[in-house]
């Protein structure tokens, strides 16, 4: 009998050392994962305000910093409201944190009303960006990072 527990112990000690070697590699690939997910995205000059300024539709808009801004629950993103108080335009854009492309929307419109812009489909980094003109009028915004969403109504009222 006592060989027998000599035996498995000395058959365990390795499978022990193993796996806490794996589990060591494990956290090393997970890590590198995470750096190489956040360089990406820098990468690819996913700065909001910058997307915002550089869309078709800002009409010469400069976006700076957030008149709003939302997290997606569970953590799968932001949702980020400009707006740019010397041409009135608002702009929206969601900003996914997952990997790989997603679906992804963002919609925007004045307060109250059933018009608006969105944008939607599988994306990689973020939907958006849209523009609307509400020069002293407040506007719903709203996003989503798969099946999570946040939407933000009767807000930045144009001032």
């Amino acid at each position: 009998m006592a060989g027998r527990t000599a035996g498995r112990a000395a058959r365990t000690g390795p499978r022990g050392r193993r796996r806490a070697r794996f589990t060591a590699v494990g956290a090393i690939a997970a890590a590198a994962a995470t750096l190489v997910m956040s360089s990406a995205t820098v990468a690819e000059g996913a700065d909001p305000a910058q997307v915002c300024s550089d869309g078709s539709g800002a009409g010469g808009s400069e976006y700076t910093r957030p008149a709003n801004e939302k997290a997606i629950p569970g953590g799968r993103g932001r949702l980020y409201l400009y707006y740019d108080p010397s041409t009135g335009i608002n702009c929206a854009i969601t900003m996914g944190t997952v990997s790989g492309a997603t679906y992804m929307d963002v919609g925007l419109r004045q307060a109250g009303t059933g018009a608006g812009r969105w944008d939607s489909g599988e994306f990689s980094t973020y939907a958006g960006p849209v523009y609307v003109s509400a020069k002293g009028i407040c506007v719903d915004f709203t996003g989503a990072v798969g099946e999570r969403s946040v939407a933000v109504t009767g807000t930045n009222c144009g001032v």
